[in-house]
């Protein structure tokens, strides 16, 4: 898709109306991936595709890897462990599937009716949220610990979306609202944390800062929230094209520098520049 010849360009060919600085394709030809994660000590990025497929490709974009395709999956949000293993939510067999460095994949922890975005904390639980269905308060949250045990911990949320830890809090996406809101990891009722406007929020991840960005499937546009409320814009793709229907966040590289945004509703990774580094996530070893 090409613009007009006299339209305003940035030096990376990004118009400049459109906002968000370096934005740029890492990776083309995935089926729908919806999750993508950084993996630290491989220096590459995971996503899932529709079809039950596991990507693995560079930051630096070019070819992708397919590492194993799960019969009758469909692969949301992923996370990782400090030995390599991938937990995918696969909304297509309804649970979390462990793919191990081998390529062995097995359910880990129990059936989950939509299973969409899974994190670990510290003590290596995965706190997992379980959609529910859209434009009802049906979405929860469930925890797996580490011997597979799995228990509702929250309930009656708004299709119940991404995830991310900050301090001895959850944070999770309720889509349909639309808002951000938070419990303690020690058990709680949801405090609000903003609420949006007309948009369809997806993804979160925080930065080293304390800010929370917000990834939203519609209008193509990310936040960032600040830890003292203000909320920008930082991403905003009127056109649809240089960072279509952005869903998860990941920041990635060495310095965890780059945002990298998965695309559902198209075929492509893409990333941009944020001006911060990305928060460590928690590897629990298995």
């Amino acid at each position: 898709m090409t613009g007009p010849s006299n339209a305003p360009q940035t030096t990376a060919g990004v118009p400049a109306s459109v906002v968000g600085h370096g934005l740029r394709t890492v990776v083309e030809g995935l089926q729908h991936p919806e999750g993508v994660c950084w993996s630290p000590t491989e220096q590459v990025l995971y996503a899932g595709g529709e079809g039950g497929q596991l990507y693995r490709f560079g930051l630096e974009g070019g070819t992708f890897e397919t590492v194993c395709t799960v019969p009758g999956g469909s692969m949301l949000g992923l996370a990782l462990d400090g030995a390599g293993a991938v937990y995918v939510c696969d909304v297509g067999n309804g649970c979390v599937q462990k793919i191990a460095p081998d390529r062995r994949i097995e359910q880990y922890g129990a059936a989950i009716g939509y299973p969409n975005y899974p994190v670990f904390d510290s003590d290596g639980r995965l706190w997992v949220s379980d959609s529910g269905q859209w434009g009802q308060a049906t979405g929860r949250i469930v925890r797996i610990d580490p011997d597979g045990a799995t228990e509702q911990v929250l309930g009656g949320l708004h299709f119940a979306n991404g995830l991310a830890l900050h301090g001895d809090w959850l944070y999770i996406v309720e889509s349909t609202w639309p808002r951000i809101v938070r419990v303690p990891l020690s058990g709680g009722e949801p405090e609000p944390v903003v609420v949006l406007d007309r948009v369809v929020p997806d993804g979160i991840a925080f930065d080293a800062t304390g800010g929370l960005w917000i990834g939203c499937w519609q209008p193509n546009r990310v936040y960032r929230l600040d830890p003292n409320g203000t909320l920008d814009i930082v991403v905003d793709d009127w056109s649809g094209v240089y960072a279509p229907t952005p869903t998860n966040l990941a920041f990635a590289g060495p310095e965890l520098d780059v945002l990298a945004l998965a695309s559902l509703g198209t075929l492509v990774v893409t990333a941009c520049d944020p001006g911060v580094r990305g928060a460590p996530l928690h590897l629990p070893l298995a």
